[in-house]
């Protein structure tokens, strides 16, 4: 779906859904989590599921504290930017949303103290849909006759993503979409990697610094991440304070990419530290 699309569709999402949106971001970002008496387990699910198939699993749900809550469960889409914050989203506003393939049960129940309560996840994928999809559960807790010094219901969230996985699919795809020069003293280096394909990816990787005979002079190692279908992701790669300097020169910087396909991707970028840049913070 063009982006433009994407964006008519989520200027059509109802004012109930947008209030809905704004309260539960309100809820996950600034409720004090030290406050939870409830606790979730596990934070992220992932099912194989083939078109045309149900999978399931569960959530377990345990009231650690000594009083009684009342806990409540509901669907939402999630994004992730470019430098890693987390977007919660209506449900259905995603082009590659599951939220119409999950239900859970039970959704609104009260726990007592040190009550284990299970919760079912069912996720039915229908015929022809061959990518990855995903969606979360927004998981909040009230507990029963407790406030803050305010006199305002204290809740606390959790957010549960839920990544829906075609055992089948083939289509993996990654590019390294920009390489830029961020920094020369101390070197930094910033680097965009997309998914162009249709499965989630985990990745991992290096840089290696290269002076004009072809040897390398420095590397960095790019710990493993993980993108979504269209997703982009930027990394930054920096000499810290006690790595060694790099003389002033020209030099070939060159990232080397492992999305766990059947070949690696690559990007490179001429780079030259200037006379005095590095050596300066001596």
């Amino acid at each position: 779906m063009e982006n433009g699309n994407r964006r008519q569709e989520f200027d059509k999402v109802n004012h109930k859904n947008l209030i809905y949106l704004l309260v539960l971001t309100l809820i996950l970002t600034l409720s004090p989590v030290a406050n939870a008496e409830v606790s979730v387990r596990p934070l992220s699910l992932r099912l194989e599921v083939a078109p045309g198939n149900s999978g399931s699993s569960t959530l377990t749900i345990h009231n650690r504290g000594e009083k009684s809550s009342r806990v409540q469960l509901r669907v939402a889409d999630w994004w992730r930017t470019p430098d890693g914050n987390l977007q919660i989203l209506p449900p259905g506003s995603r082009e590659k949303s599951a939220a119409d393939w999950i239900v859970f049960s039970p959704n609104d129940f009260r726990i007592e103290a040190d009550q284990r309560v299970e919760v079912n996840v069912e996720v039915s994928v229908p015929e022809g849909a061959n990518d990855d999809h995903w969606s979360m559960l927004l998981v909040t807790e009230e507990p029963l006759n407790s406030e803050d010094s305010s006199g305002m219901q204290v809740s606390v969230g959790y957010a549960v993503k839920i990544l829906v996985e075609n055992p089948n699919a083939v289509d993996e795809g990654a590019e390294i979409t920009n390489i830029k020069l961020a920094n020369t003293n101390p070197f930094k280096l910033n680097i965009t990697y997309t998914n162009t394909g249709n499965n989630y990816l985990k990745t991992k990787g290096s840089v290696e610094i290269r002076n004009l005979q072809g040897e390398t002079v420095r590397s960095f190692d790019i710990e493993e991440f993980p993108t979504l279908p269209g997703e982009e992701h930027r990394i930054s790669v920096q000499r810290n304070e006690e790595g060694e300097q790099l003389d002033p020169g020209q030099y070939y910087a060159i990232a080397i990419m492992d999305f766990g396909g059947d070949h690696l991707i690559q990007g490179g970028l001429p780079i030259e530290i200037p006379e005095g840049e590095e050596k300066a913070d001596k």
